[in-house]
């Protein structure tokens, strides 16, 4: 009985050390990185003013103070809703 109490202190030992080194960056300066490593932090999302679907703002086209997720709604919406 002994031997079982040691081998379930052993695994709860290891699963919360595991558990602590999972959420301690291992290099310094990894503080907040984002698992994609590309160095920036959660993309701005912007709204299709045309179909509504929200795409990176890197992604997306501008136009007239309007985000657009492709040239062809750019157009569309341009088309549709002439100023």
């Amino acid at each position: 009985m002994g031997k079982l109490v040691q081998l379930i202190l052993l695994v709860a030992i290891a699963w919360f050390a595991l558990r602590y080194l999972q959420r301690k960056p291992i290099l310094p300066g990894q503080e907040g990185a984002n698992p994609a490593g590309d160095g920036s932090t959660s993309p701005v999302m912007r709204r299709c003013a045309h179909c509504n679907v929200h795409v990176p703002e890197g992604e997306s086209t501008q136009s007239r103070g309007q985000f657009f997720c492709c040239e062809a709604h750019r157009d569309a919406y341009f088309k549709g809703n002439t100023r």
